[in-house]
């Protein structure tokens, strides 16, 4: 009889490892994968502290993009959601200068930024208002990055990955 428990814990060791190393391979459901990050474009419309909160609840961060290939991804996934709409769109990512005027770094990593897509004459801190969270905007089909005051309610992405360490099961 006591071989039945030990082969039961067994049994539970190898169920749970297996789904580790499918969590390990694969995003969530209803995320993208790119390069070993997953990402989500959320409809839900949030200030910049909420959204970046509610991408921590599924142990992710508001998007980092460190380069040309990753942005090109975002904006096909992003485009999913606005082909042939005339409107123009904002979405959080996870970049602010809050903490000093100018010196823009990605909140979940505190890297400064080395790649960059603002609009011409962007981030421009638009009569001091305190625009100090960053958006992708969505204009005619331009996708370019602008600076937004925190307290504006937009759409966001979040990305497990990209530096985060996060694993997330489920």
């Amino acid at each position: 009889m006591s071989r039945s428990p030990m082969l039961h814990m067994v049994r539970l060791l190898c169920v749970c490892a297996a789904l580790v190393v499918q969590v390990i391979r694969g995003c969530p459901n209803g995320w993208e994968t790119f390069d070993g990050s997953c990402y989500f474009v959320s409809d839900l419309l949030e200030d910049w502290p909420t959204a970046s909160t509610t991408c921590g609840l599924y142990h992710a961060h508001l998007a980092e993009i460190e380069d040309t290939n990753e942005e090109n991804f975002l904006k096909q996934i992003v485009s999913k959601y606005h082909d042939g709409h005339s409107h123009d769109y904002d979405y959080w990512l996870g970049a602010t200068d809050v903490f000093v005027e100018g010196d823009w770094r990605w909140m979940n990593s505190d890297q400064r930024l080395t790649y960059t897509d603002w609009y011409p004459d962007e981030p421009n801190d638009s009569n001091r208002l305190g625009e100090d969270c960053m958006v992708v905007h969505i204009s005619q089909h331009q996708y370019h990055w602008d600076d937004r005051r925190c307290t504006e309610k937009h759409n966001f992405i979040c990305e497990i990955g990209g530096g985060s360490g996060a694993i997330v099961i489920g």
